[in-house]
């Protein structure tokens, strides 16, 4: 009997002091042959919407700094210098995304041939927006990695999975091109319920960490040295920058920063809610809003006041709204109407107020 506790307490030692996940984002990978005949351009990238509604500001254009851009006095903005291989990165807050000096047409199957290396299938491309989506995956990095443990990994889990959406976007220099990825996640989560366990799964907040990591990733996958890729990617922290305030008989997100830089912010966050941007009109300072099967799938989800609004008989969640960025003062106001300019259900605009808010303190 003795000799029986021994050697299970070795085992477990051995799964206790297996080695630590050489990244914090750790997928399942397929192995199988890339078809690269797949990966040609797509041709609406290369013919992308020039109309006025989808103008983007320029905010890298001949060494001008995002401050500069902003006029404001707000410094906190750092911007590397393109290395060797011809990257940049901008960082603003707890967001960040690249600047390549490369055509959106070679960065496309790039994007789409590095996500399937890292082990993801693409569930949705859209070719005029310059967006591409994975599916769902576990993330499997806080599973122990030695040989005995892979043989249990087959039937375990660790309640977590993600998702990432990829951007990317021209510039005025057509040979400039930013890229955004941004993480989305789920936790599983199990509770008694008399006889049986229910078992389910809620959104998690996205995951900066996550994001960062893509990025030295696909900057690797891209040739720069893994020491490159981390030095220039780094992890940051965020500051409280924002607050829900009540105006006009509804809620309104006030940002402490300029225009420029919430406008861009907003765009990012959006991505990380996991809501699509059909539309944008910079000069009108607004996003035509769809909502997406996935963030009604997650409003389900929550256990609060929320998941009211899908079974309400007075509430109905619909398809489209438009969000507005207004410059005021030394501050940015953000606010939700419908389509139609009449104001949103007050319920929801909190709720995706409060979502945003999260994603630009």
């Amino acid at each position: 009997m003795l000799r029986v506790v021994l050697v299970v307490g070795l085992l477990m030692s051995l799964i206790a002091c297996s080695g630590t996940p050489e990244w914090k984002g750790v997928y399942a990978q397929k192995n199988k042959k890339i078809d690269r005949s797949k990966l040609e351009v797509p041709p609406d990238l290369s013919q992308p919407n020039a109309s006025d509604s989808l103008a983007l500001p320029n905010i890298a254009a001949s060494g001008t700094t995002y401050s500069a851009y902003n006029n404001t006095a707000y410094k906190g903005d750092i911007i590397t210098p393109a290395n060797p291989k011809g990257v940049k990165l901008i960082r603003d807050g707890s967001q960040q995304w690249l600047e390549i000096n490369a055509t959106a047409e070679k960065l496309w199957p790039q994007l789409r041939e590095f996500f399937a290396q890292v082990g993801f299938e693409l569930k949705r491309e859209d070719k005029q927006l310059g967006v591409m989506e994975t599916n769902w995956l576990e993330n499997r990095a806080n599973l122990p990695t030695n040989w005995f443990s892979k043989l249990l990994n087959r039937v375990s889990s660790t309640g977590l999975r993600d998702k990432y959406r990829a951007r990317i976007e021209k510039t005025k220099n057509p040979n400039v091109t930013r890229v955004f990825i941004t993480h989305q996640g789920l936790k599983e989560y199990a509770a008694e319920d008399i006889n049986e366990i229910k078992i389910w799964w809620a959104v998690r907040p996205s995951d900066p960490e996550l994001e960062a990591e893509m990025y030295q990733r696909f900057l690797i996958f891209r040739d720069i040295s893994k020491a490159d890729a981390k030095k220039l990617v780094a992890n940051i922290k965020s500051k409280d920058r924002t607050r829900i305030i009540e105006k006009e008989e509804t809620k309104m997100l006030q940002v402490g920063e300029g225009f420029a830089r919430t406008w861009r912010r907003v765009g990012i966050a959006l991505d990380r809610i996991g809501l699509l941007v059909e539309d944008r009109n910079r000069s009108g300072g607004l996003y035509y809003l769809r909502i997406t099967d996935d963030f009604r799938d997650k409003v389900k989800e929550e256990k609060g006041w929320l998941a009211g609004l899908f079974s309400s008989k007075n509430v109905k969640i619909k398809d489209r709204y438009l969000l507005s960025v207004n410059a005021e003062k030394e501050s940015t106001i953000i606010s939700i109407y419908e389509t139609t300019g009449a104001k949103a259900d007050i319920r929801f605009v909190n709720q995706l107020l409060t979502d945003l808010k999260s994603y630009l303190d």
